[in-house]
């Protein structure tokens, strides 16, 4: 999945600078609306996929996001930069929302077959950013031509019913796995008693330890133990050893102790924290599929 990504950052870095440079190039060909739209086109693409990848390879929420923001600004900016002021603020805007919005998916789609949705808006990506560097050279250049009148609509509708039955497809085959979903074929039933089965409660009680030190365990199917009690007012050193790579039990929170999506690397992670309230408390996964319980007393 690494390499593919790193693949896929190297596509959109080529794709996108040579728009840029396009851009920049013809900037007064490209003049007010034509230049304008361009950018914008650009700036969310290239934010869309780039917010995308650093999800995916990342899943650090707040980093993630924050970095994909200020990746789709920059390139929102540079692409409006030759066009003018109006082409700067509507690019960065666009180059805004397509971060975040490319961050978002990135998060979720590590937690299902990165790959073969990363294709996808691979495909997208190539496909709209092609389209961006034609129209530019046919806009420039006296040498090209395109009639847009001999494009039936039909090809379209054919070429959307085309990409959609190969979603389709792949979502119904075993190429794309649904979290809590088994390999081999299940019914409707099947599939709802297994993605509400829970993990079976596991506790422990550190209450009469002056250094209260917690060994847990990352598991397919949650945390063990999934049941802490312990004393207020005392630190608690949480020692949690996590054997799996991209899963959703990957990130780790408790809200309540200022805990939040810690991201559990393989290997052993330490993390304290000190109740300073009695009652029961939750901790879980970084999208609370996998949940336990803290109890303060």
């Amino acid at each position: 999945m690494t390499i593919f990504s790193i693949i896929s950052a190297v596509i959109v870095a080529l794709g996108t600078g040579n728009s840029i440079f396009l851009v920049y190039r013809n900037k007064i060909k490209l003049n007010n609306t034509p230049g304008i739209l361009l950018s914008m086109v650009i700036a969310i693409i290239t934010g869309l996929l780039t917010g995308s990848i650093i999800g995916i390879i990342s899943g650090e929420t707040f980093l993630v996001v924050g970095v994909s923001m200020i990746i789709g600004f920059v390139i929102g900016f540079l692409a409006g930069h030759p066009i003018g002021l109006l082409a700067i603020l509507m690019s960065s805007i666009f180059g805004l929302i397509g971060g975040i919005n490319g961050a978002i998916l990135g998060l979720f789609l590590q937690y299902i077959n990165p790959t073969i949705l990363l294709g996808i808006l691979l495909g997208f990506y190539i496909v709209i950013i092609g389209f961006v560097i034609v129209y530019i050279y046919v806009t420039t250049n006296n040498k090209f031509s395109i009639d847009t009148n001999e494009l039936s609509p039909f090809a379209i509708i054919a070429g959307g019913v085309v990409l959609v039955s190969l979603f389709l497809f792949m979502y119904s085959t075993d190429m794309v796995k649904v979290p809590g979903q088994s390999e081999t074929t299940q019914t409707e039933a099947q599939q709802e008693t297994s993605s509400t089965k829970k993990m079976a409660k596991t506790e422990v009680d550190v209450t009469k330890e002056s250094s209260p030190k917690v060994k847990m365990l990352v598991t397919e199917t949650g945390y063990t133990p999934n049941v802490i009690r312990v004393k207020k007012g005392i630190p608690v050193e949480l020692e949690i050893t996590n054997p799996l790579e991209d899963s959703c039990l990957s990130t780790f929170k408790i809200p309540d102790f200022n805990i939040n999506d810690v991201n559990l690397k393989v290997g052993t992670t330490n993390l304290t924290f000190t109740p300073e309230k009695t009652g029961e408390f939750t901790f879980s996964c970084g999208m609370e599929m996998f949940k336990g319980t803290i109890i303060v007393e």
